[in-house]
């Protein structure tokens, strides 16, 4: 019969009953599914390890035996009264605040929900019932807390720190998620209207709107528009915010009185009794609503609406920063991509190929930056290189040094006085801020030389043609550009199909590896890297280092250089 039960209850049924009975025997051992599967005589037949720990009593003492023979009279007539009312007429039925006396708790009550639902044969016979059990004692004891003003100040605080440090939209819907922890709601969402559109907002003592500027579809009006945009919206959540003031509903029938047209809603779900819905809004207008239900009807006093009123102003203002920093994350990408080469170009002697990818969204862009370029004499310039900052001024930064190594380039190309040339710049206009790190190298195809010089940038990565790897540094402590110093120069010899790749570390370091740990791996990836043409290459040492550490923080940049093969 547990095999009927569990065959009668999963969306499908699969046809093995091994796996079947595989399934019910880790959902009875879960310590976290709380069910018991009864027949129609009233007893136990099946009871999971998490409701048996519930009632005080192995699984095993269950089976077999009556509810009034395990628990106290009080829950034990609830439960019987519930099962036999699914047994007659087979009706799937919440029961809400079942109560247990909790002597763990000081004398208090330990309350439950359970979900009763009919279990039948092939032939649609009832042959017993499930019921699946949550403990909302915890719920209830938010709810009671609430009353206490010294700990919703402490959760509002609580709350308001979690708010202010999230930089992006889903960084806040995270947040806000947890307001039921605080609120004691059952269910909590947030939604933001378009930042682009016409939003008609009341004003207060009059009935005139204040536009959010937006392009209008030919012939569309306010109301559709309005619904355009909150198509997906519970319905009492779009009135609200469209309505412009906050609503407590102590009880369904609430609603209809303060929304007529909620007639032709459809109807709540059975688990929402009372609801608090609070437009967020700042200067410009609304952006979005917050939408609290709860389980249980509820008076909402003057305490609980200013503390409910205080958790949507930090939600509004933690929504307004969230896509201040995303429109200015949006604008400095922009800005970088307009700075930085879109193709790299063709030069004799070399095959070239680079990597860029912003900061993720949680993070500001930095001031990463590459460049190829070749000399009249048939030289090639390779540059990657990293303003220390974040947002515009790095960005800005960035624009300035390397139309500077440029110039210095052109005119005189050796490394070392490039980068003299730039620290002398640095002296001369830039603040002590504007730390830079940049590695220059100049390669000669008629011999194979390559000459480089760096100002506290990473080493070159060198990949011999057979795929062997190894770190070049000019000078492994040499200060970025700002802190001048003599600054020196290395040479080396490539050999044909070597590869020469500069990078920045973004692409090595993360906050839960060091440098070191983040320049070993990458050594790994290029050894196991099953292709060495240059596109594929990248592809490989991109995705095996961010897919091995999602949290990337920085900009990732790399540039490759190959000497071209001998022919």
């Amino acid at each position: 019969m547990a095999r009927d039960a569990m065959r009668n209850h999963s969306p499908a049924n699969t046809g093995h009953p091994d796996a079947d009975t595989a399934l019910l025997r880790a959902l009875l051992h879960d310590g976290s599914a709380a069910f018991a599967l009864y027949g129609t005589d009233g007893r136990y037949r099946q009871v999971s390890r998490a409701l048996a720990d519930l009632n005080g009593a192995p699984a095993s003492a269950h089976r077999g035996r009556l509810p009034s023979e395990i628990l106290p009279a009080g829950l034990a007539s609830q439960i019987e009264a519930s099962l036999a009312r699914v047994l007659a007429d087979g009706i799937p039925r919440r029961e809400i605040e079942q109560r247990e006396a909790a002597p763990e708790l000081g004398g208090g009550l330990r309350l439950f929900d359970s979900h009763w639902s009919a279990v039948r044969d092939d032939a649609g016979a009832i042959i017993g019932a499930l019921a699946v059990v949550h403990d909302v004692t915890d719920r209830h004891r938010v709810a009671d807390l609430l009353g206490s003003t010294q700990w919703r100040i402490g959760k509002l605080q609580t709350v308001t720190r979690e708010l202010a440090g999230a930089l992006t939209i889903g960084e806040v819907r995270a947040a806000v998620a947890k307001l039921g922890q605080v609120t004691g709601a059952a269910h909590v969402d947030l939604r933001l209207l378009d930042s682009v559109g016409h939003t008609p907002w009341p004003q207060p003592g009059g009935s005139g709107s204040r536009p959010v500027p937006a392009p209008r579809t030919p012939n569309s009006t306010d109301e559709e528009r309005w619904e355009r945009r909150t198509l997906s919206w519970p319905p009492l959540l779009a009135a609200t915010v469209r309505a412009g003031q906050a609503v407590y509903l102590p009880e369904p029938g609430a609603m209809h009185e303060a929304f007529p047209e909620s007639a032709h809603w459809d109807e709540a779900p059975d688990d929402e009794r009372a609801w608090a819905v609070l437009p967020l809004v700042t200067a410009a207008g609304p952006v979005g609503g917050l939408y609290l239900a709860f389980e249980s009807e509820r008076p909402f006093d003057e305490e609980d609406r200013a503390y409910l009123q205080a958790l949507a102003g930090q939600c509004t203002m933690a929504v307004a920063r969230a896509r201040m920093h995303e429109r200015e994350h949006r604008q400095v990408v922009s800005l970088q991509e307009a700075l930085l080469p879109k193709r790299l170009p063709s030069l004799s002697g070399v095959e070239a190929a680079f990597r860029y990818i912003p900061g993720s969204m949680d993070t500001e862009v930095g001031g990463d930056w590459y460049d190829l370029f070749g000399f009249p004499d048939g030289r090639v310039g390779m540059v990657v290189g990293d303003v220390i900052g974040k947002g515009v001024t790095a960005a800005a930064g960035m624009g300035r040094v390397r139309a500077a190594l440029r110039a210095l380039a052109f005119t005189d190309p050796s490394p070392r006085a490039v980068m003299s040339g730039l620290d002398r710049l640095f002296d001369a206009t830039e603040n002590a801020e504007s730390l830079t790190t940049v590695v220059y190298a100049v390669f000669d195809p008629a011999d194979g030389s390559l000459l480089m010089s760096d100002a506290g940038h990473l080493p070159l990565l060198v990949v011999t043609a057979d795929g062997a790897p190894r770190y070049v540094d000019a000078t492994p402590e040499a200060t970025p550009l700002g802190w001048s110093e003599e600054r020196i120069e290395h040479h080396m010899t490539l050999g044909s199909g070597d590869i020469v790749l500069g990078f920045s570390d973004g692409l090595v370091e993360t906050r839960s590896a060091s440098l070191d740990e983040g320049l070993d791996r990458l050594l790994r990836a290029v050894r196991s890297a099953p292709d060495q043409a240059l596109e594929p290459l990248l592809d490989h040492l991109v995705d095996t280092m961010l897919r091995e550490h999602h949290d990337q923080d920085d900009d990732v940049t790399v540039l490759a250089v190959r000497v071209a093969r001998s022919t």
